[in-house]
Parts: C-alpha cells; structure tokens; sequence
C-alpha cells in the first residue's frame, strides 16, 4: 500500500515575512522531529511518500514543485523557501488541481493501483482567488463529484490550516477539510486556526497533524 502527503504551501506575497518564516521553521520541524514518530509507528506494509507544492500567480503555471516526491527514508532535510518566492494572488484552485492531476498519475502516466486515500495538509493565509480552475470549482467536484471527480481527492485526509485568516477566508478554507472519524478521534480537526504571532503553536499543529494522518 502507499500513501501520498501532500503539503500544499501558499506563497502569495501576503506570506511574506512572518507567515513565511513561520511555514519553513515548521517544516524544519517536520523533517527533525515529525518524520522520526513516522518511521517509528508505520505499518510495515505501508509505503509513505511526501510532495510539497507551493501555489501563487505569481509562478509561472501558478504551481512550483518545492520538494519531488520523496520517499520517507529519504525526508532528512528542508530547502527552505526564499523569501523572494512569496508573491503575487492566491490561486489555490490551481494548487488543488496539480494534486488531482498527481493523483491520476502525473509523471508516471496512470494512478498508482496500489495507492491508498492520500493526505493533504494546505496551508494558507487569505480567501482563495483565480481561476483555471477555481477553488470553488474543485470543491464542488470534491464533494459532489461529477465527470472530471478524482476518487483519491475525495476521500483525502483533508487538513487546512488558516493564518490569521479572517472571517472570509476561514469559511473557504472550512470547505476543504474533511477528516476521517478516526482521524478525528486521535485529535486531528479538518481546520485550524493559526498565528504567526504563535509560532510555536503552528509547529506543534503541523507536527501532530502529520504524524497522526501519516499513519492512521
């Protein structure tokens, strides 16, 4: 069996500063301390692999592969994100998109038949904007599905984590979640409230939110 964990990063250019130094000291964290509980409680039959995609109209194609799908041995370190990539909208659509297309096979031409339902951890700080596709567009094939619906997407465990979003974009980032009942028995919600202010709080969110929808 494998498992895919997606972190889909913003980097639009109100992630500059702050909220990006806080998602990079978190992946750091990731690499250092989340990865070790992995290995130490994974299933022997199940492989885990991890893509970190970064989303802004600035790119060029809107969607930048920041770290290859790479195997969880091989998660040992974190490049991170220069300060300068932090620009532009916030085209999540675009984001989710290039995890459906992954997820019907990308590179590799066809989906994975040994894959099981994947994870994707979004990290965002403002109301989703673009088109090509929409954010809304994708959600509604999520949750409705429709001719063009991916299966893995939907069955996803879906996090969301909001920083120092307002009323707006937390309701549109609400929609994405989407938790398993056991997931949500070990603690892990389908959104979360951060701050970059509360550094510390992020870390420890990402954290026990990746260890937890790893393996479960």
């Amino acid at each position: 069996m494998n498992k895919t964990v997606y972190f889909l990063i913003d980097c639009s250019g109100s992630m500059y500063g702050n909220r990006g130094d806080a998602v990079n000291t978190a992946m750091e964290k990731v690499v250092s301390e989340a990865i070790p509980a992995i290995k130490a409680q994974k299933n022997d039959d199940l492989s885990i692999s991890f893509v970190v995609l970064g989303f802004s109209d600035a790119f060029n194609g809107k969607v930048v592969e920041l770290m290859p799908r790479t195997e969880l041995d091989d998660f040992d370190h974190w490049d991170a994100i220069e300060s300068d990539m932090f620009n532009g909208g916030t085209p999540t659509g675009a984001g989710l998109k290039a995890v459906i297309d992954d997820l019907n096979g990308g590179r590799r031409g066809e989906p994975d038949p040994n894959a099981v339902a994947p994870v994707i951890i979004l990290i965002s700080d403002g109301e989703p904007n673009g088109d090509n596709p929409t954010y809304d567009a994708v959600m509604e094939c999520a949750v409705k599905g429709g001719p063009n619906e991916n299966k893995m997407f939907r069955k996803a465990i879906r996090v969301a984590l909001g920083m120092d979003v307002n009323d707006t974009g937390r309701a549109s980032l609400k929609k994405f979640g989407s938790v398993s009942a056991k997931m949500a028995s070990a603690g892990v919600a389908s959104y979360y409230d951060c701050s970059e202010d509360y550094v510390d709080d992020f870390v420890s969110i990402l954290k026990s939110v990746t260890v937890n929808a790893s393996v479960g």
